[in-house]
């Protein structure tokens, strides 16, 4: 109970110090950057940014589903698709083990076991977290600490594309640090390669979204996009390191805060942040809504309206 009380109270003062950070930055600009988001390509950017981030969201689905085919245990792409999406909201709680029992309680109905949907996660994990170091190179402005980045993280990528069993170590590495169950049996490596390969492509799409954002608050179109791509990437995997809050809400905004104001002046950078925040949340739910109306449709497809109960087939009408 302590714990919890705890674990509470440093969440609420986390969010409540980065409100006060973020609230600081845009004090007093406010009207000239609301001005930005009514003007008359605002609402075509907008959408185009919530298109972006929700094609990026199916590059990332297809990556997890590529390594869950790696693994041995292929699903249809409707079971798949509502797993992914409805378990991807578990990252709304606090606390890393929501999104694993989504996952778990989500593949068993599925017909796979809560061993394999465990692999599934912490492979989708490692994947995510060396794509996400790699494409943050992109927001590299600059000799400095970010050089040390390709030293450590470009040679550890290529490595594992060269040698998928290297990831299986790594995975393996991460389950016994979250003291799991090892996963058992190989990889398929074109699986592995395929996963990453996706995972990538997710992680420039979807940063695409922040770019547009930008361009819109006034960012020069060519020096924003790569700084845009990279700090997404880098901003979310830091968001969901941050286990204390929901989605590594204050978090994400602060690195992107920080990235941001490379190309944009800080209000305008803190704005940026903010309204990704609010894209990434819209695109997410329409996901879950979208895989809980397809899994609707195919089970009513499977069952028609006027079909006659078995029973009372060869019986005559009186």
């Amino acid at each position: 109970m302590i714990r919890r009380l705890a674990r509470a109270a440093v969440a609420a003062g986390f969010l409540a110090a980065a409100a006060v950070g973020t609230g600081s930055v845009l004090w007093g600009h406010g009207g000239d950057v609301l001005a930005m988001f009514t003007g008359p390509r605002a609402v075509a950017l907008l959408a185009s940014a919530l298109l972006f981030k929700m094609v990026g969201q199916l590059a990332g689905w297809a990556s997890w589903q590529a390594g869950l085919t790696a693994l041995g245990s292929p699903l249809p792409a409707r079971q798949s698709v509502r797993i992914y999406f409805l378990a991807l909201l578990g990252k709304y709680i606090p606390g890393p083990v929501w999104g694993v029992l989504a996952y778990v309680r989500l593949g068993g109905a599925a017909g796979i076991a809560g061993g394999r949907m465990v692999s599934a996660y912490l492979l989708n994990t490692v994947v995510v977290l060396l794509t996400a170091a790699v494409m943050g190179l992109l927001c590299v402005q600059g000799p400095g600490a970010g050089g040390l980045w390709l030293v450590a993280v470009v040679p550890l990528a290529l490595a594992v594309l060269w040698r998928p069993c290297l990831l299986f170590r790594l995975t393996a590495g991460a389950a016994r640090l979250l003291k799991r169950k090892p996963p058992a049996g190989e990889f398929s490596d074109s699986g592995v390669r395929r996963a990453i390969a996706l995972e990538t492509l997710c992680w420039a799409v979807s940063g695409l979204h922040l770019w547009l954002i930008a361009v819109l608050l006034g960012a020069p179109a060519g020096r924003a996009l790569s700084v845009c791509v990279g700090a997404f990437a880098l901003a979310t995997v830091a968001g969901a390191l941050t286990l204390v809050v929901p989605d590594g809400a204050g978090t994400r905004e602060l690195v992107l805060l920080g990235a941001l104001s490379a190309v944009l002046p800080w209000a305008e950078a803190g704005a940026a942040a903010l309204a990704s925040r609010v894209c990434c949340t819209l695109a997410e739910l329409l996901g879950a809504g979208g895989a809980v109306l397809l899994t609707r449709l195919h089970t009513t497809e499977k069952t028609p309206v006027f079909a006659v109960p078995r029973h009372r087939e060869h019986e005559g009408v009186t």
